[in-house]
């Protein structure tokens, strides 16, 4: 890649990361008006392809917070293990695990199994984080059940 290109990659970052913050705050019918008004935007914006983008990634924040309601649906335990850099105040992964699981309460189980495996790497400059995500990885690992 050119270093044109790397700089265009990184000041667009910092506008997508700015839209997701956005984004994540907003209610289910907050975010259905949201995308509402993006698609809107785009059709008057000669078929945007990114204002039908952010639509999407409305629709798709609206489906996740719908399924966190309910604990259905498709969910993963992840967990991270950190190195920090305390001159720097920063964090590198240095591993990542995770599992499918059918429901939030598998998903919950898994987490716990998962973080207690990993807790060995815990350290002074490491810490070990467990999560449940609701999004699908372009990658799979085990599943639950």
């Amino acid at each position: 890649m050119t270093f044109e290109a790397e700089q265009a990659i990184r000041e667009i970052q910092t506008h997508i990361f700015g839209i997701d913050g956005k984004m994540e705050f907003l209610t289910e019918p907050a975010l259905k008006g949201f995308a509402f008004e993006a698609r809107r935007l785009a059709e008057n914006d000669l078929d945007n392809a990114v204002w039908r983008g952010i639509a999407e990634a409305a629709d798709r924040r609206r489906e996740i917070l719908a399924r966190y309601s309910t604990g259905s649906g498709v969910w993963y335990a992840s967990v991270d293990v950190i190195r920090w850099d305390t001159s720097r105040h920063t964090g590198r992964t240095d591993s990542f695990v995770h599992e499918r699981c059918n429901s939030k309460k598998e998903a919950e189980e898994a987490a716990r199994r998962l973080l207690a495996e990993n807790a060995k790497y815990f350290s002074a400059k490491n810490s070990v984080e467990a999560q449940l995500r609701q999004w699908q990885y372009r990658f799979s690992k085990t599943s639950c059940g």
